[in-house]
């Protein structure tokens, strides 16, 4: 007999599209930054990465954006992330 139990144990471990791009973006930004952002605060889409946060530290990532997306882009081994918006 079938048991579904153990065939939806394998979708309990997927992660939601764009979780391992935030994985690499908050290390990235705090060491480019040192403000620490919460992945609740970060969105991707389509390879760019929102973040909804209040301007000020919005203007401090961008100041460094050129940096940043290196090292997500290093972290990740491939790009991913076009853009910082």
């Amino acid at each position: 007999m079938f048991n579904i139990s153990s065939y939806l144990e394998k979708f309990k471990r997927i992660e939601p599209p764009g979780d391992t791009v935030k994985e690499a973006a908050q290390p990235a930004i705090f060491e480019a930054v040192g403000i620490k952002i919460d992945k609740q605060e970060m969105e991707v889409k389509d390879g760019v990465l929102f973040l909804l946060v209040p301007s000020a530290v919005k203007n401090e990532v961008y100041m460094n954006k050129r940096g940043i997306l290196e090292k997500i882009n290093n972290i990740l081994k491939e790009k991913t992330v076009k853009d910082i918006r």
